[in-house]
């Protein structure tokens, strides 16, 4: 375990411990994120 355990709340260690054991997940919320950025740069008005 990293020293990140140190400073922060369990929860969010826990948080932080699923993207170790499923590096997956780490995929999909990139996957996601330009998702959302593709989806609003083509929402927006072109001037």
């Amino acid at each position: 375990m990293g020293p990140y355990y140190r400073a922060t709340a369990q929860g969010t260690g826990q948080f932080f411990d699923a993207f170790y054991q499923y590096p997956i997940l780490m995929l999909l919320l990139f996957v996601s994120v330009v998702g959302v950025a593709v989806y609003v740069w083509k929402r927006t008005p072109k001037q």
